[in-house]
């Protein structure tokens, strides 16, 4: 039995760089409110609005505001310098003054991210670390595996390291950091209730993870193209395949559903039409109808049951193309337009997923084809999907982290 909570009240703090970062750390922090009534958790997102915190009533601090890249300037010196005239330098400021300010406080800090995290919490905090690397992967060696900086930088400063996966524990173990593999805490972000959307059984469901940043308006219509070249795949096919195929779009919470529709019009026949009360109860807030009489229904605060109900996914995330084929689901890419999906970042994704994930051409064609590959052949992908799963990992066990989290 821990001690009164007046007596052991430990002030933990947060710090995370990215959107699907946030989403793990308040996962984490949801575990912790639930389970260490005498801890005292604040966040602080670096990059990003910090939704996911605020979903989970978690208590903000410091500056906060969503940047021109998204956080992905480092893939491309235009972004950098779209961000610093846009008032990053600003934030950037107040965020280091906010460090210094919870260093007093502070008892112990959870970096979720990469290593800039914990170099920015030595420099300013200078308490014991817990880090979780979500970043780069042993399995993605010369692109996106940790620097020897960066694996003595973990070695010198971090009371735990836990890593996505057992290759990068094993790299960093032999380096000398304390690292532990307890599952990936990525796929603890999934929430599975077992809503099926109102789709019969037997059907092909694809998934659509358009992104979480503005360019995921512009890449908006190769999707829909795409969906449009599905439909008469599967009505002109002469097998005795399903004729119809239902798509489900998961719309992130930065996302507008008023800007989608305006992507959607421009150079395509598709319009938005809401969704009845009933829908909305499953998740259903909108349907994207076109001419044709293709539909896709828009679904939002049910990302897990997304990614479970589909056979396939069509995905433009990085941590959702992960929870993809962490669940077996193949995955279809393509180049986007923005500072996220560059061809870059897929060859790296390539790199940590294998053969589970599939690199086509950004045109509506193109994964129009692959997406119909998968379908009606699915035993071809069997053996990547279940080397793509191992690579993803399992859900995370917190007992090490609670453990550290509550030492004297």
């Amino acid at each position: 039995m821990p001690p009164a909570q007046s007596e052991r009240k430990r002030r933990v703090l947060f710090l995370s760089n990215g959107h699907a970062e946030d989403l793990i750390a308040a996962t984490i922090i949801e575990k912790l409110i639930g389970e260490c009534s005498y801890c005292e958790i604040r966040a602080l997102p670096l990059v990003g609005e910090g939704k996911a915190y605020e979903s989970i009533g978690a208590k903000i601090v410091g500056s906060h505001r969503m940047m021109s890249s998204g956080g992905f300037a480092g893939f491309n010196p235009l972004w950098l310098a779209r961000d610093l005239t846009s008032g990053w330098l600003g934030v950037f400021r107040n965020q280091i003054n906010t460090l210094k300010k919870e260093r007093a406080a502070a008892q112990i800090v959870v970096c979720v991210g990469d290593v800039f995290l914990v170099l920015l919490s030595l420099l300013f905090l200078k308490k014991p670390i817990i880090f979780l690397p979500t970043a780069k992967s042993g399995y993605a060696r010369f692109f996106k595996d940790h620097y020897r900086i960066e694996k003595w930088l973990m070695k010198r400063t971090c009371r735990l390291v836990l890593p996505r996966d057992r290759l990068t524990t094993s790299s960093l173990r032999s380096f000398g950091v304390n690292a532990m593999y307890v599952g990936n805490v990525m796929m603890d972000c999934l929430r599975i209730t077992g809503e099926d959307f109102g789709i019969e059984k037997n059907r092909y469901i694809v998934g659509i993870l358009p992104g979480s940043k503005k360019e995921a308006y512009d890449n908006l219509p190769i999707i829909l193209d795409a969906v449009t070249a599905i439909n008469k795949r599967f009505l002109s096919s002469k097998s005795f395949l399903p004729k119809k195929v239902d798509f489900l779009l998961a719309l992130a919470s930065s996302l507008s559903l008023d800007e989608l529709a305006m992507a959607a019009s421009r150079g395509n026949s598709w319009t938005l039409e809401g969704s009845v009360l009933a829908e909305k109860k499953r998740g259903i807030i909108a349907h994207l109808i076109s001419s044709e009489g293709s539909q896709i229904k828009i679904i939002q605060g049910k990302f897990g049951d997304v990614l479970h109900s589909s056979q396939v996914i069509i995905g433009l995330l990085g941590m959702g193309n992960e929870q993809a084929v962490g669940l077996g689901r193949p995955v279809v890419s393509f180049p986007g337009k923005g500072p996220q999906i560059t061809k870059k970042f897929l060859y790296i994704q390539k790199l940590l997923l294998g053969e589970a994930i599939s690199i086509v051409e950004a045109r509506g064609e193109a994964v129009a084809e692959e997406i119909y590959s998968i379908l009606t052949h699915p035993e071809e992908k069997k053996e990547a999907l279940e080397v793509g799963k191992e690579r993803r990992g399992v859900r995370s066990l917190y007992g090490d982290i609670l453990y550290y989290l509550c030492l004297q």
